[in-house]
């Protein structure tokens, strides 16, 4: 409810001072010039609902400790998802936007009909621009806590708002953004460079070296691995150290079962890296390369990690 005591000059003022106060939704048919966030306000409220998180609830010490991890990846996950849900809703505008820019006729009507749309395009994407920032924001800190870099279960993590150190992008969404050259976007540009490995780590340090050395030849290094245990994740994490783009290829264990591991070992290759490093591993592992060798792709074997 609207106060208009006496000490307000008007109640047209009043009016003014409760939409500052409280803010105030633009009706349809108008534009909205609200504020998207208080960036500052809102990554200091994320960090302190962390720190709560951390230091309140999942206390050292406690069982609630072991569930800290999770509760740190869902709050990463929710946050992306909200990415996802406000990239799908501008995509559902895009073609009605194109629709009203060609029945253009001159008229007011249209022309603030194709405004309103337009204004709220921009506005969705400004919003999700906000979340990813404030996901990234998350994701930092939940590397800070476990050790760990974020990833989702399923589908790229990207960013648009230059937040991550690297990006790492699904095979699917991969080969769909280079049929469609959408290269800006979804494609990291570079030497494509696969890794492959088993799930025991003697040394990830070795393997560090190696891609290190890697990255040394190719400065325009783009890592393609499968997202498993051991030296896939080794080297996940030294991608995000060295701010190197990822392209993950998993296996689907749904639409393939058993034969899912070597689906995938087709799938990376489709993809044609300049080479692939293989490090000791499983029979999955030995297919991989076998494949590589078969279609010219250079190897190279490291016999210890």
């Amino acid at each position: 409810m609207i106060d208009t005591n006496q000490d307000t000059a008007s109640q047209t003022a009043a009016i003014c001072e409760n939409i500052a106060l409280f803010g105030a939704a633009p009706e349809r048919g108008e534009l909205d010039s609200r504020e998207v966030w208080d960036e500052d306000d809102a990554t200091d409220a994320l960090g302190e609902a962390i720190r709560i998180m951390v230091g309140g609830i999942t206390v050292d010490g406690t069982q609630l400790a072991d569930e800290r991890e999770a509760l740190l990846w869902s709050i990463v996950n929710c946050l992306h998802a909200q990415v996802g849900r406000l990239d799908r809703a501008v995509d559902r505008i895009a073609p009605e936007m194109k629709d009203l820019e060609t029945a253009q006729d001159g008229t007011e009507v249209k022309a603030w009909e194709l405004q309103l749309l337009t204004d709220r395009a921009r506005n969705l994407g400004d919003r999700r621009d906000a979340f990813e920032t404030l996901r990234d924001t998350a994701a930092d800190a939940y590397r800070a806590e476990t050790g760990d870099t974020w990833r989702p279960r399923h589908g790229s993590h990207t960013s648009k708002a230059g937040k991550l150190t690297s990006a790492a992008i699904d095979a699917r969404d991969y080969r769909r953004a280079r049929k469609e050259r959408e290269i800006a976007s979804h494609l990291p540009e570079g030497t494509l460079v696969a890794v492959t490995g088993g799930k025991e780590v003697a040394d990830p340090a070795a393997v560090w070296s190696v891609l290190d050395r890697a990255h040394g030849k190719h400065g325009d290094m783009v890592l393609v691995h499968g997202g498993a245990p051991g030296i896939e994740m080794v080297a996940a994490k030294w991608a995000e150290a060295r701010s190197v783009d990822q392209v993950i290829v998993r296996p689907d264990w749904k639409a393939h079962g058993k034969a899912a591991p070597f689906r995938r070992n087709d799938a990376l290759l489709d993809l044609l890296p300049r080479g692939v490093i293989a490090f000791p591993g499983s029979g999955v592992t030995g297919n991989l390369v076998d494949k590589a060798r078969q279609m010219g792709i250079a190897v190279m074997q490291i016999n210890a990690a």
